[in-house]
């Protein structure tokens, strides 16, 4: 197997098709279908499913976990025996949306002029998925809200936030029990750190059966919270950006319930790539760090 049919299973798989694969690795069509036969032919497995988005078949996605690996590998080699020791490759990140909308734009922007013979592919998604992701090698690294995430990943505390309450409305004082039993909540899919500390906070305010709204984008849980469809819990930096656009009002939640670390979860280090670890020396730290959670090295 050549390392480049490897590149092209795995930018087929990750962009689920022929044609974007061909775009994101600067060659044409033709060429990534003949790679794709002939890894199959190589292997006497089918590997694709051809449709639309392509997926990977069960033997594909065997050949996936190792395609990744040695790829990894084979840029990892080449960037440290380079003078200077440059990353290749790419980087591939996972986020929270509120933080991928406030506080990666800058980083992303200085690491890409530092290192701009590198791809950042950013993907954004619920702390539960974005785990997993990192957790089976689809990610390098993901920034999350989680506590313990297993003794195969690192934690690393890299922003302080304070959820706050957010209303389309003005609010005197927070709604007591009856008032939030009948508002409903705006808020990501099951997963969501956030929302779990919707539930929380509602199961020790005895709320029964509290009614969430399930949305897949940060601007629509706000827009239709400033429009007036219910209540959202949102880092107070996130509420702050959007002001621009939406009448919001927010209050501060009853005792430390409102306090929130982002973390940045990783494998352990050892098994770092050339490109994560030059991205991980750009990461900060708290302006007042609080212990690690689990030491990311």
């Amino acid at each position: 197997m050549l390392i480049r049919s490897l590149e092209i299973f795995r930018a087929v798989v990750d962009s689920g098709s022929f044609s974007a694969a061909a775009d994101r690795l600067h060659t044409v069509q033709s060429n990534v279908t003949a790679h794709i036969k002939k890894l199959e032919t190589e292997l006497g497995a089918r590997l694709l499913e051809r449709r639309n988005p392509v997926v990977a078949t069960p033997a594909g996605r065997q050949l996936l976990h190792y395609a990744r690996r040695i790829v990894e590998l084979h840029d990892d080699a080449l960037s440290r025996f380079q003078p200077g020791g440059e990353p290749l490759g790419e980087l591939r990140l996972g986020s929270m949306e509120t933080s991928a909308a406030v506080h990666l734009p800058p980083l992303l922007t200085d690491f890409s002029q530092r290192w701009p013979q590198l791809s950042v592919h950013l993907h954004t998604g619920t702390t539960g998925e974005l785990i997993e992701e990192v957790r089976t090698g689809q990610l390098d690294a993901a920034f999350v809200v989680a506590e313990n995430a297993g003794d195969d990943l690192a934690l690393r505390p890299v922003f302080h936030e304070r959820l706050v309450l957010v209303s389309g409305r003005p609010l005197k004082s927070f709604p007591g029990r009856a008032e939030l039993a009948r508002t409903p909540f705006l808020a990501f899919r099951p997963g969501c750190g956030y929302r779990t500390t919707i539930e929380v906070l509602l199961a020790d305010m005895k709320v029964a059966a509290p009614r969430i709204h399930e949305f897949g984008s940060l601007d629509a849980i706000v827009g239709c919270v400033g429009a007036g469809m219910g209540l959202a819990l949102l880092p107070a930096s996130t509420v702050r950006q959007y002001r621009r656009r939406f009448d919001l009002h927010t209050l501060a939640l009853p005792g430390d319930r409102g306090k929130v670390t982002t973390v940045i979860a990783t494998l352990q280090r050892p098994s770092w790539s050339r490109a994560l670890e030059v991205f991980m020396e750009g990461v900060p730290s708290p302006d007042r760090a609080e212990t690690p959670i689990r030491d990311a090295g």
